[in-house]
């Protein structure tokens, strides 16, 4: 199984103190990588520094053998990497088809002028965009519902419409923080299993999730934090009887990152 994402040493401090401490893992390509651990324990701190929110204090991030640190949050979204939020971040005042479309922009070639002119080239990617938009939005159950505007949405569809328009963006890499966050048991399943089709179409999914019955059902392997710092890793069977693990977090009542 081929790396495609490494840390070596990976380190954020804030202010003295550190929230990510000489972290260093792998993950595989084509596989659902989820991040767990207790309140507090990095890991939003590391989805901030993977996509470019953050800048390390020191350490290695490669992806696909490219070095990631120094990158901003838009160079890193061209190379392949794409996140949705614990809170879906739409804009209210489009239709679900529109923020699907922001996402394709990502791969927009003509400029300014050849649109305003509506020139050929120019018509010809309009068309070829709103037709991923409306794959991306089908492939997420939203298709029929492309020209609604985003604000009726109820909660469930609005989480798979952030998806929808991180998938627009082609990532090889998906972080998801928290994707089933509000939803109720069925959304949640709904979601697991997209998650998992998302993955057998060949886009690697990172997740950090609280629902650990989610997460044990679909991870291929588990990375475990512990108050910024590498505590465990594994399959789902071999976190879920890991006495440190369920020491630190599985039988801690924590359900968050800070």
């Amino acid at each position: 199984m081929a790396l495609f994402l490494e840390t070596n040493n990976l380190t954020k401090t804030f202010g003295g103190v550190a929230a990510i401490f000489k972290l260093s893992f792998a993950m595989g390509q084509g596989t659902v990588f989820s991040v767990i651990g207790p309140n507090g324990a990095g890991k939003t701190t590391l989805f901030n520094l993977l996509s470019g929110i953050y800048r390390p204090s020191s350490g290695q991030i490669h992806f696909r053998g490219q070095d990631l640190v120094g990158l901003s949050p838009h160079e890193i979204s061209h190379i392949g990497i794409s996140r949705t939020f614990q809170t879906p971040q739409i804009f209210f005042n489009m239709s679900v088809l529109e923020n699907c479309l922001v996402g394709c922009h990502r791969h927009g070639v003509t400029g300014f002028v050849a649109a305003a002119l509506h020139l050929p080239r120019a018509v010809s990617e309009a068309k070829r965009m709103r037709e991923m938009a409306m794959e991306n939005l089908a492939f997420c159950g939203l298709d029929h519902l492309a020209d609604r505007d985003s604000d009726a949405l109820p909660y469930g569809e609005l989480k798979r419409l952030e998806l929808a328009r991180a998938l627009s963006t082609q990532p090889r890499l998906l972080l998801m923080d928290e994707p089933a966050a509000g939803l109720n048991d069925s959304e949640t399943k709904e979601m697991g299993a997209l998650i998992s089709r998302l993955c057998e179409t060949g886009v690697s999914v990172m997740l950090v999730e609280h629902n650990m019955a989610l997460v044990m059902a679909i991870s291929h392997r588990l990375l475990v934090l512990n108050h910024g710092e590498y505590l465990a890793e594994g399959s789902p069977e071999q976190i879920q009887s890991n006495p440190k693990v369920i020491e630190a977090y599985l039988g801690s009542g924590d359900e968050s990152d800070g």
